[in-house]
């Protein structure tokens, strides 16, 4: 897996900012799909920052698009756990139930 630095900037494909009390100030940027160093899979970071959020993570796939929603999925993830979620201060265009993002899809047990 690629290591990144937390200070290292990120080539940003996707921005989006979610209100905190309806003021605009937490941001999502989804970066650009990766290809590892060996080859073999891809990875694609993303980064959240709020008010009391601070999150930055990756994840991969067999290909860039696999990475890329993989990182929607744990983008998502994360910002429904957050403080800001957590706390009932956070929402899209007035929506505080749909940010936007994609769910991990689930499936029945077999």
């Amino acid at each position: 897996m690629p290591k990144t630095s937390h200070s290292e900037p990120m080539d940003a494909i996707a921005l989006r900012t979610l209100e905190v009390d309806g003021t605009p100030q937490f941001h999502i940027r989804i970066g650009r799909p990766v290809l590892a160093p060996e080859g073999d899979c891809w990875f694609c970071a993303y980064e959240i920052v709020g008010p009391h959020t601070t999150r930055r993570g990756q994840f991969g796939g067999e290909d860039s698009m696999q990475a890329l929603v993989n990182a929607l999925y744990g983008a998502s993830i994360d910002v429904k756990v957050s403080a800001e979620n957590a706390s009932g201060r956070l929402s899209w265009l007035g929506d505080a139930q749909d940010f936007g993002l994609p769910s991990p899809p689930t499936r029945p047990p077999p």
